[in-house]
């Protein structure tokens, strides 16, 4: 099967290996080697999951806009080959970003990045630096694409009141009685809620702009140079669409700066390490102060406990429906999720962010 889709794509030479490649959990991803005369390159193909996304053609037609933006962004600024550095489409032999097969399933394909590597944890603060360069560096590449040319693939994506609601309606109908084994952190939600529409209301009312943004920065998707170790790149960019540059920046610091991880079965061992949000930041603002608005800047702070608190809201409402939309390993996996969320918000308000 995977010989007659690679066909359709304007590839060099023969095909000479396609392999299941990453720990990828939505999408379907093959590493694929062609031989032209000798010469080796690499190409992920990548098959996506129309369960997750509705609407595979918007997604596409996003990733279309974003690349070759960020491609032509980059040859301004004397990059001579972009494919090298950023994500950059295949084209099929009809010169289309995509392959839609006989039933309808949704086919593309990368350059691969020989250069880059990436990690699911940060190692260190130069590390945690350079991640938050590289949000940094793709927030400021995109500055000038207009948000409105971007489709809303994810509906309701970071509108927190939102998620609050769901799991407002989750406590009346949950199942199994699971919100009596929830109390302390149903407690913790209601005396946290004002947060939950610090940021909606300031997108609503227009004192932070809507632009275009990334949607899932954590840390392994910044793409990190092999030999110098500094950001090449983000990838993974199906979620792309309008936003607000807190949703990202929150989410990333979110996922930096607890070396716990948010699956830890050990509470005591969260907490909020303010030396690499200090170094995030300041990776961040080294490439993102060229766009931010004064109150976009100030307001950074205040999005990690909006971001750690919408989590924590979305994990715990799903365990209290039964455990419908996360993946997990246990029947309170779920529940434990939302207690780290909620430990990692107590250390980021003691810590006065």
């Amino acid at each position: 099967m995977l010989e007659s889709i690679l066909s359709h794509f304007s590839l060099p030479g023969i095909v000479v290996k396609a392999e299941r490649f990453g720990s990828g959990l939505i999408n379907e991803t093959f590493l694929c080697q062609c031989s032209d005369r000798g010469i080796v390159r690499n190409y992920i193909l990548q098959h996506i999951n129309r369960h997750v996304f509705i609407r595979p053609d918007w997604v596409m037609e996003n990733v279309e806009t974003v690349t070759e933006h960020l491609q032509s962004r980059l040859r301004r600024e004397g990059v001579a080959d972009p494919s090298a550095v950023t994500p950059a489409l295949v084209r099929t032999r009809d010169g289309r970003p995509c392959h839609v097969d006989g039933a309808g399933e949704y086919w593309r394909m990368f350059h691969f990045i020989e250069s880059g590597t990436v990690f699911d944890t940060v190692r260190d603060n130069d590390h945690a630096f350079e991640v938050g360069r590289g949000l940094g560096r793709f927030q400021a590449l995109v500055a000038d694409l207009p948000p409105e040319r971007l489709h809303d693939t994810l509906p309701g994506f970071h509108h927190t009141p939102r998620y609050l609601l769901e799991l407002d309606a989750a406590v009346k109908t949950g199942a199994g009685g699971r919100a009596a084994r929830a109390g302390e952190e149903l407690a913790f939600v209601q005396a946290n809620r004002r947060l939950a529409g610090v940021l909606m209301d300031l997108m609503d009312s227009g004192r932070i702009p809507i632009r275009v943004v990334h949607n899932d920065p954590k840390v392994n998707n910044v793409l990190i140079h092999a030999a110098t170790g500094k950001a090449l790149c983000m990838v993974d960019l199906d979620t792309v669409k309008p936003g607000i540059v807190h949703f990202d920046f929150g989410d990333c610091v979110r996922s930096a700066s607890n070396p716990a991880g948010e699956d830890t079965e050990d509470l005591d061992s969260v907490f909020f390490d303010r030396s690499r949000y200090d170094a995030l930041l300041s990776g961040y603002l080294e490439e993102a102060s060229s766009f931010l608005t004064g109150d976009e800047r100030s307001l950074l702070p205040v999005s990690v406990s909006v971001i750690t608190y919408e989590l924590g809201v979305r994990f715990l409402a799903d365990y209290l429906r039964g455990d419908g939309y996360f993946r997990v390993r246990s029947p309170d996996h779920n529940l434990r999720r939302a207690r780290v969320q909620f430990r990692l918000l107590e250390h980021i308000q003691e810590a006065g962010l």
